[in-house]
């Protein structure tokens, strides 16, 4: 594909949260980072501020399969596999709670060059066991 090994981006998040009868929440965020691809998957690096201090991102991403890599003031590893229920852990500002996911949907875009530009996925969000609701999550890129 002739990819270059990196590209600064430019990373949009927007992750909409619904739980029952209430309405959904939605939060975005925009971030600088990179892009990489490597035997088949695309990786997105950024660093996420917050309250409680800075944490580093990383997304796998490849055909079928989004896992999210955070460490710092949060941390967790998570895989996000259409029909299939994934396990981890999720450390926040209130503790280790273990984290299951049961997922729905993943759709990857890629721009004119053939470069990732875009990863959205929509799952159901089990924390100890107990469901909290259904999240999208939509990622668009642009390289800079």
């Amino acid at each position: 594909m002739g990819i270059p090994p990196a590209q600064n981006v430019t990373i949009e998040m927007t992750s909409t949260f619904a739980i029952q009868m209430a309405p959904p929440d939605s939060h975005k965020a925009v971030y600088t980072g990179q892009l990489h691809y490597m035997n088949g998957t695309w990786y997105i690096k950024y660093a996420e501020e917050q309250e409680e201090g800075k944490t580093k991102a990383t997304l796998k991403i490849k055909d079928g399969e989004v896992s999210v890599i955070r460490n710092g003031a949060i941390s967790m590893r998570h895989s996000y596999r259409p029909g299939v229920k994934t396990s981890g852990f999720y450390t926040g500002p209130a503790g280790r709670m273990q984290m299951d996911t049961e997922t729905y949907k993943l759709e990857l875009g890629r721009d004119e060059d053939g470069f990732l530009s875009s990863a959205a996925w929509v799952y159901d969000l089990y924390l100890n066991e107990q469901k909290i609701g259904r999240y999208t999550i939509a990622c668009s890129l642009q390289r800079l």
